[in-house]
């Protein structure tokens, strides 16, 4: 009975220092981008905004597609001065979360459009992971 109630204590002990130093993820901003009719006019349809981050700091971006039964997946870009700096996407395949290490403060452009021109709504969320 005494090795049961050591490894439930072991067991407790290891679970705990897990969380303890597991990672926290603050929330920062949320981009919602709904496209329902393509335009001719290539710009209009991405959205683009832009956002300060800083030097040393993890940002985490996590994107939600097909809200509302639209068929697109969103394309995320980050950019700081026109130089793609991550991207959800990398040999063809998709990735519905990742993750930049600021190398510099500043202001990044973030590009989003649907793959394959197509209409869609996403959420992306962005993240300061401490």
């Amino acid at each position: 009975m005494k090795k049961f109630y050591f490894f439930i204590f072991i067991l407790f002990l290891q679970l705990f220092s897990y969380s303890a130093y597991a990672q926290k993820s603050i929330f920062i901003k949320e981009f919602k981008f709904e496209l329902d009719e393509i335009s001719e006019n290539q710009y209009e349809n991405e959205y683009f905004i832009t956002v300060t981050l800083n030097k040393g700091s993890l940002y985490k971006f996590t994107v939600l597609n097909h809200i509302g039964d639209f068929p697109g997946i969103a394309i995320v870009q980050v950019l700081d001065n026109e130089k793609v700096v991550v991207t959800n996407t990398f040999n063809d395949k998709y990735y519905e979360k990742f993750i930049l290490k600021c190398n510099k403060t500043g202001f990044y452009d973030i590009l989003i459009h649907f793959d394959k021109n197509q209409i869609g709504s996403s959420l992306i969320k962005l993240f300061l992971v401490k």
